[in-house]
């Protein structure tokens, strides 16, 4: 885990960023506060490729913590793009 802030002030896990398609076979991680793409572009592809599956993990679990709040009328979380399994296995 690394701690990451982003031009917009929000501090984090960067495996707490949104896994997002970047083009082009790419992918990156988004700020959650702002939606800053970081490609990870210096990253070694194993280190990008755990990083990338962490944060979908994360995303999948957290989305599925606030699935029972919506039925109690709380607002629902916004929706989440997940990181495809064939896209984490490679690298």
């Amino acid at each position: 885990m690394a701690r990451e802030s982003c031009f917009c002030s929000w501090v984090g896990d960067l495996e707490d960023r949104e896994p997002v398609y970047a083009g082009a076979g790419e992918w990156g991680l988004s700020c959650p506060m702002c939606g800053h793409l970081d490609r990870l572009e210096a990253w070694s592809e194993a280190a990008r490729g755990w990083t990338l599956s962490e944060a979908a993990r994360r995303r999948e679990s957290t989305v599925e913590s606030t699935s029972d709040r919506r039925l109690y009328s709380e607002p629902p979380q916004a929706s989440v793009r997940s990181l495809p399994l064939s896209a984490s296995a490679e690298g």
